[in-house]
């Protein structure tokens, strides 16, 4: 009889243990980025701005979300529609030196709507790990794609804003980085330190 009471014990408690792990993530809603793109690529800055996020932000305890509006107002709506805590603002920025001139170039500012997405499956799970698997090509394939058309001397800036549910900034902060040659891929290790400071301020 004992056996079968402290079974059952262990068994509530292992099912409310599970619950609070899945209650523990944290989700960070990512808005539409804004950016200025000197090569005129800007559905590629979007599309990689979004997968290196959401591929940096996800782990045990944090997940992404994409959202798809575009103004910050109803982007703060459509997070707290969709039960993120935290909402991430970014704007990216390239300048390419000009031919003939030491000014660098740049294009109006714009940004475009993207699918909401989240991560299934429980933690350390087959489905998971597939899930994060895929995550993470599909930030390589794009942050690749972008990089194609840097050149020698490109610089880009990344700027990020973090707000939680209630519109405070928990944290905020850009960075830049310059082309050494053609094709370098300037973003990602742009977004890996945005994204390890952001896990940082969300932690807390």
């Amino acid at each position: 009889m004992f056996g079968i009471a402290t079974h059952f014990l262990l068994a509530v408690f292992a099912h409310h243990s599970i619950g609070f792990e899945a209650r523990a993530v944290k989700t960070i809603c990512l808005a539409p980025a804004s950016t200025q793109m000197a090569s005129n690529n800007t559905a590629e800055a979007l599309t990689a701005v979004r997968e290196s996020f959401t591929s940096f932000l996800t782990g045990p305890s944090i997940a992404a979300k994409p959202l798809t509006a575009r103004l910050a107002t109803q982007a703060r709506e459509e997070a707290k529609a969709a039960g993120c805590q935290y909402v991430l603002f970014v704007t990216l920025k390239q300048e390419r030196k000009q031919k003939g001139g030491g000014v660098f170039g740049r294009v109006a500012s714009s940004a475009a709507q993207q699918t909401a997405g989240s991560i299934v499956g429980p933690v350390g799970s087959t489905a998971a790990r597939v899930a994060s698997n895929a995550i993470r090509s599909a930030a390589i394939e794009a942050a690749s794609n972008l990089a194609t058309s840097t050149k020698i001397e490109d610089q880009l800036e990344l700027s990020y804003r973090l707000e939680n549910g209630t519109g405070q900034v928990l944290a905020e902060k850009g960075d830049k980085r310059k082309a050494k040659s053609d094709g370098e891929d300037l973003l990602t290790p742009l977004v890996e330190q945005a994204s390890e400071q952001i896990a940082a301020a969300v932690a807390k």
